[in-house]
């Protein structure tokens, strides 16, 4: 594999010019999500804290039997 050093200079600058890369990026922004969407990540937000007191619990009674 090549190392950046191995390239000319004006090579790399065309690639820079080419792909765009000095111009900044774009902003990122929140977007609002659906009811269902607002739904699914509350559901994913149980399902994780439930399965971490089942791990608890599994660890609590393996330890202790």
């Amino acid at each position: 594999m090549k190392e950046l050093r191995d390239f000319q200079p004006q090579d790399i600058r065309r690639v820079i010019e080419q792909e765009r890369w000095y111009e900044p990026l774009a902003q990122v922004r929140r977007t609002r999500l659906t009811s269902l969407q607002q739904a699914v990540f509350w559901g994913l937000r149980v399902y994780v804290v439930v399965m971490a007191a089942v791990v608890v619990w599994a660890f609590l009674h393996g330890a202790a039997g």
